[in-house]
């Protein structure tokens, strides 16, 4: 209805592409390994992502790669906060229904 699907793609496409670009190390690792390791990255992704949500509309306009960039970092706060190393966690609905049933295996 709302072109979930488009903006899934183009989001893919995007996360695909950011892999690629100039801030990775020479033996590819991110700043988000860095934050990773020193173990607080949580609060730096969901600080980036305020830092690109604050600068939406001021800087280069309605700019789209800045709500991807937000998306992303949510993204990332999802996999530190709820799947690395196994931290499945069930999520539910409004309705307070599971709206997964990972585990752990």
């Amino acid at each position: 209805k709302y072109m979930e699907n488009k903006v899934i793609q183009d989001f893919k496409e995007y996360i695909d592409g950011t892999y690629g670009e100039h801030y990775n190390t020479d033996g590819n690792i991110q700043a988000f390994d860095a934050w990773i390791a020193l173990g607080d990255s949580s609060t730096s992704f969901r600080d980036t992502a305020i830092k690109y949500l604050w600068r939406y509309g001021k800087k280069a306009g309605l700019n789209k790669k800045d709500i991807l960039k937000v998306m992303h970092y949510c993204i990332m706060m999802l996999y530190v906060d709820h799947y690395k190393d196994g931290k499945w966690r069930q999520l539910k609905n409004t309705t307070g229904k599971n709206i997964n049933t990972w585990s752990k295996s």
